[in-house]
């Protein structure tokens, strides 16, 4: 197999995210409420905010503290990784998950990171800087997982946006999830 640290160029739009969007702030906000504060850097998550998050789970390969619903979505993912692609779960790192923000190239919107949907990931010791239209194997390899389980992929955002190494539940899946924690 192919390391999937390897840089690949990224696949073409109308192949992945078939049926899925990335999550609007709009929609985040309404379903959720005000995370915490909108801040450069990480900042603790709202008390009321933090009924709906989970912290520290073991999700297969490494740990995250984020949303219930993503937190057990990432669980289920994994799981399939571990038995079909044995090599690409014993090589993903996680660069974060739960980091209440303001995005990295809009300051006054929330990262869908700061909600817990949303989670960076790359192999070897340096991912895929934000802006750059390539990805790591591992990451095209996995891809198609997260998309089953309604998951988009950043690597689909445009321009200087494109962020290969971002995950984040869909704006269909956000929009099924229960008003009230798991």
């Amino acid at each position: 197999m192919d390391n999937p640290k390897d840089r690949v160029p990224i696949p073409p739009k109308d192949t992945m995210n078939t049926g899925l969007s990335p999550a609007k702030e709009s929609t985040m906000l309404a379903k959720f409420g005000k995370p915490g504060q909108l801040t450069k850097n990480c900042s603790d998550p709202s008390v009321k905010f933090k009924k709906r998050l989970k912290f520290g789970v073991n999700v297969g390969p490494f740990k995250v503290s984020g949303l219930d619903f993503a937190v057990e979505s990432l669980r289920q993912i994994f799981a399939e990784v571990q038995q079909q692609l044995p090599d690409v779960f014993a090589a993903v790192k996680s660069d974060g998950m739960l980091c209440v923000r303001h995005r990295r190239k809009s300051p006054l919107l929330f990262s869908n990171h700061s909600f817990g949907t949303a989670i960076d990931l790359f192999f070897g010791t340096d991912a895929v800087p934000q802006g750059v239209h390539l990805t790591e194997r591992g990451n095209l390899l996995l891809f198609p997982f997260f998309n089953r389980h309604g998951w988009y992929w950043g690597a689909e955002f445009s321009g200087d946006f494109v962020d290969s190494m971002h995950f984040e539940l869909a704006e269909e899946t956000i929009l099924k999830l229960p008003d009230e924690p798991l």
